[in-house]
């Protein structure tokens, strides 16, 4: 057995002039979930379909349990890789029962092998009482399960999941996703999801890969892609993210709310999020709160400074400490919270 259960090396496809992927690398441990996050043509689809099998790719590689199954001259099929699917909209078969799914994909097996199978599937699942129900008659949340029980039926390496949660309530959403991670560990099963939901891929994963523009942004675990990102591209896919313009010198940045190591020299980007921004009243503070907004728990601060680096800040606050619109505010944050990045920035025209 590999260490993982599905690979993608430097993988690149082109559509004409356009690059879908561009030396895509990515790994899926084995028993493992990874989420991979990415806005709409980002190119995460694509690479979806090119695990998958339903597309071939211009360079790179594709591995499935150790074994090449996608190159420039190999594509070998869907039903021939040790992968399961789930996709968007769950794809049952109108016309089968749940049970009939299930067992659909165990073609090679006697009939009575593979309804006792999907019968153990379906109960594993929550869903032995719902066995001859059509798909129609099922609820989203069933038959989502029931797609995850017919990608697993055949005991694959690793299964691909197609925004899995995204038609659901969320109640129901956060159920499903602890229900789901369950059985995928107790199956021992990779998992790749596909996702645009950042809190969704941060609560399920397991390692996070980023994906933007056909190329692969940062990958990790995901409290260290969280806290430590490698760009502010990436660090904004994980979640709002504040920046303001600053001239780093003799390896530090100054600013209204404090000095700030830096490895880089020249202009830059200094960047927090709005959770890591302390607000404090202060009648002398170089900070003013310019707008309010939020209900429940939490409000979002925007604060205007006009110190050097002039700039935008946001802060997200509990909502019986958050200051009215025009007050004067002192802000804090800990360098650990704080991220730089070099900046080149643009010409005027």
């Amino acid at each position: 057995m590999t260490q993982f259960a599905l690979e993608a090396r430097a993988i690149s496809r082109a559509f004409g002039a356009v690059k879908a992927l561009d030396g895509v690398s990515l790994s899926v441990p084995a028993g493992k979930v990874v989420a991979l996050l990415g806005q709409s043509g980002s190119g995460k689809s694509t690479l979806l379909r090119v695990l998958a099998g339903l597309e071939g790719i211009d360079a790179g590689q594709v591995l499935a349990d150790g074994h090449v199954v996608s190159d420039a001259q190999l594509i070998v099929p869907p039903e021939q890789r040790p992968l399961g699917m789930v996709f968007q909209d769950y794809a049952l078969f109108p016309h089968l029962t749940a049970l009939g799914n299930v067992a659909f994909g165990l073609g090679k097996q006697p009939k009575a092998a593979r309804l006792a199978l999907a019968e153990n599937w379906l109960d594993r699942v929550g869903l032995s009482h719902r066995a001859n129900a059509y798909p129609h008659q099922l609820s989203g949340g069933e038959q989502q399960r029931v797609a995850l029980a017919r990608a697993l039926a055949p005991s694959p390496r690793a299964v691909l999941m197609d925004e899995p949660f995204s038609g659901l309530d969320p109640h129901l959403r956060a159920e499903l996703q602890a229900r789901t991670l369950a059985t995928l560990a107790d199956a021992g099963v990779a998992a790749l999801i596909v996702s645009h939901d950042t809190e969704e891929a941060l609560a399920v994963a397991d390692e996070v890969a980023i994906i933007e523009a056909g190329r692969i942004l940062q990958s990790g675990l995901p409290h260290e892609v969280y806290n430590q990102p490698a760009s502010l591209a990436a660090a904004r896919a994980l979640g709002a993210v504040w920046a303001l313009e600053a001239t780093s010198q003799h390896g530090r940045v100054e600013t209204p709310f404090g000095t700030f190591p830096c490895p880089h020299v020249g202009q830059v980007l200094l960047c927090a999020r709005p959770e890591a921004t302390q607000v404090t009243l202060a009648p002398d503070g170089m900070f003013g709160v310019t707008d309010r907004r939020g209900v429940g728990r939490f409000r979002m601060l925007r604060l205007k400074t006009h110190a050097s680096p002039i700039g935008t800040v946001m802060a997200q606050v509990e909502a019986n400490k958050a200051p009215e619109i025009g007050s004067a505010v002192h802000i804090e944050i800990s360098p650990e919270d704080v991220f730089i990045f070099p900046h080149q920035p643009t010409p005027a025209t």
